[in-house]
């Protein structure tokens, strides 16, 4: 007998899934760094919480905010374990510590009874598990023995149980995750290497291709109105084949674009099979609108349209024929990213140009002002190699030298050609923006650049936090700086302590253990309690505002997983509108 080749099986593996616990009850012991981290991951999975943490113990800031800001769904009880607390429903918990059993916030008292039915004052029983007080335990505490019990107790209820730093212990474990909108990576190292998990993590999300997130809901949209279009079970494997195919076949910047309209466009090849692909779905919009202009047109009367010919052979006899423009480059500070924080000269500008080449941290309600033709920067890898396109050389091991160098060649291309270049740049082209090395390099090419300036988020990130970067008594001096000078390294002349300086920092998500150690050394001597405020995507939809010290600086990146473009603000100004 022949034996076809088939995979072996790999014992030891962990199995990975998607829980859905939308709208059930998580319990969570513990109220610190670790809790902060469970906590996040199951608000974002739409779970209710209750967090139970003793009062001599001191919460996480992070635990602390997110159950200010979520009442509805988050709860907090002061107070040691009880038993009890895995057979009380949400918002049922007693807050006294003298007993196991009390009088929750409804008035409703509940207890435990054999085989883990819960039963409340009103008499009836649960025993569907479905129907459980608690769906699953989160232990975060550093008690081996009272995690020990937590779990046993746990698994005598039959309710899903980790108890962190205890692999052993643990029903599931938790995957380090790189989350963009629908999409979700998650990591296992089946609880042996948490660290080595989170390195994964963030190798595998810095390749990811831009707008992944965007591309994925559209897909989405894209197979629910295929759905409606052809609901029929009969027709279930054509339309996997089919929709197989266009995520195949459509880069994940086109997805990404999609629209009603497009997406119409590209429905309309199902019913043949076809995948038209992304050019072609520009084309017949193009045909399409076209076809509306030239039908508005014929209801102009005869007598209109010759009233515009007198007017034009009129206007053309009195004026000569104009010149040629000659070439113009413009450096345009795009802002922080608000549409309405472009100031109205950009915003002319952006419109008028022949050619927009813009930084790729530019929102596309910015870029989509531009009425001529739109080049965007290539993203910077390491590894993998540049999706290509037919206007990109940039090489597979793409470093801000080479992106920055493809930029202006096409500015010199266009302006070679004798159009109008706007060299869009977010924040202001001089603060951070390599703006004057651009304007230097043109100069060699006997091209001369005209500047527009622009809101940089070395200031405007502070006013999103609400911090005055000068204050009478408070602060006098502010230093801007960098944590990626040349090299990528944190620059060697990091501002020293004064009681009144304000110090912004800007591209330092990727450092701020760094930051942190190097600003608290001898050398510096920046105490380890001034504010750290972190304000990531500054005025734009994705906008946060994180609090930290400068001791809990990392801490706080991490817990938040904050993500570029973020701005660091360190100084006793931090506390002088958001003290609490």
């Amino acid at each position: 007998m022949v034996r076809s080749a088939i995979d072996p099986i790999r014992p030891g593996a962990s199995l990975i899934l998607a829980w859905q616990i939308k709208h059930q009850h998580v319990l969570i012991i513990g109220g610190g760094f670790v809790a902060a981290g469970r906590l996040v991951n199951v608000l974002e999975a739409d779970a209710k919480v209750t967090v139970i943490c003793p009062e001599n113990e001191e919460l996480s800031e992070t635990v602390r905010r997110h159950i200010q800001d979520h009442q509805e769904t988050t709860r907090l009880v002061r107070r040691p374990f009880q038993d009890s607390d895995l057979t009380t429903r949400f918002g049922e918990h007693a807050v006294s510590s003298s007993s196991s059993t009390g009088t929750s916030e409804r008035g409703n008292t509940t207890q435990t009874i054999p085989n883990g039915q819960i039963r409340n004052n009103h008499g009836e029983n649960h025993n569907d598990y479905q129907e459980q007080a608690v769906n699953m335990v989160l232990s975060a505490i550093d008690d081996i023995p009272l995690s020990t019990h937590i779990y046993h107790l746990s698994k005598r209820l039959r309710i899903p149980v980790n108890i962190a730093d205890v692999p052993t212990q643990c029903d599931f474990y938790f995957c380090s995750t790189h989350r963009d909108k629908s999409l979700q990576v998650a990591v296992s190292t089946s609880g042996k290497g948490p660290k080595m998990a989170n390195l994964i993590r963030r190798l595998i999300a810095d390749h990811l291709p831009d707008r992944i997130g965007d591309a994925i809901d559209q897909v989405g949209t894209l197979r629910a109105e295929l759905r409606k279009l052809a609901p029929g079970p009969e027709v279930g494997p054509k339309r996997m084949q089919w929709m197989s195919r266009v995520c195949e076949e459509w880069k994940t910047d086109d997805l990404a674009e999609l629209d009603h309209k497009s997406i119409q466009v590209v429905l309309s090849g199902f019913k043949d099979n076809v995948v038209y692909s992304h050019c072609q779905v520009q084309e017949k919009l193009r045909e399409e609108s076209e076809a509306d202009i030239r039908q508005k047109s014929s209801t102009t009367t005869n007598a209109d349209l010759a009233m515009a010919d007198v007017e034009t052979d009129s206007s053309e006899s009195k004026q000569p024929r104009q010149k040629r423009k000659p070439a113009r480059l413009i450096l345009v500070g795009a802002g922080p990213g608000d549409l309405e924080l472009l100031t109205r000269k950009a915003s002319r500008l952006i419109e008028e140009a022949d050619l927009v080449v813009a930084d790729r941290l530019i929102p596309m309600e910015i870029i989509d002002l531009a009425k001529g033709e739109v080049r965007i920067a290539p993203k910077k890898r390491t590894t993998l190699p540049v999706e290509s396109n037919p206007w990109d050389s940039v090489p597979a091991s793409t470093s801000s030298d080479y992106v920055q160098e493809q930029l202006n060649e096409w500015c010199l291309q266009g302006l070679r050609e004798g159009k109008t270049v706007v060299r869009l740049k977010q924040g202001d082209p001089f603060i951070f923006g390599r703006g004057a090395e651009e304007i230097l390099y043109f100069r060699e090419h006997g091209f001369e650049a005209e500047t527009v300036p622009g809101i940089s988020s070395a200031l405007s990130a502070p006013l999103a936090a609400n911090i005055p970067l000068t204050h009478r008594g408070s602060a006098d001096q502010v230093v801007i700086t960098t944590a990626q000078a040349k090299g990528g390294v944190l620059p060697d002349n990091f501002p020293v302590y004064d009681i009144k300086r304000t110090v912004v920092i800007l591209m330092g998500v990727g450092k701020a253990k760094e930051i942190s150690e190097l600003m608290q050394s001898e050398k510096l001597g920046w105490p380890a309690d001034v504010p750290a405020i972190i304000v990531e995507n500054a005025h734009c939809e994705r906008e946060r505002v994180m609090d930290a010290t400068l001791v809990t600086l990392e801490q706080v990146v991490e817990e938040q997983k904050a993500v570029p473009p973020a701005v660091f603000i360190i100084g006793w100004a931090g506390n002088v509108l958001r003290r609490t």
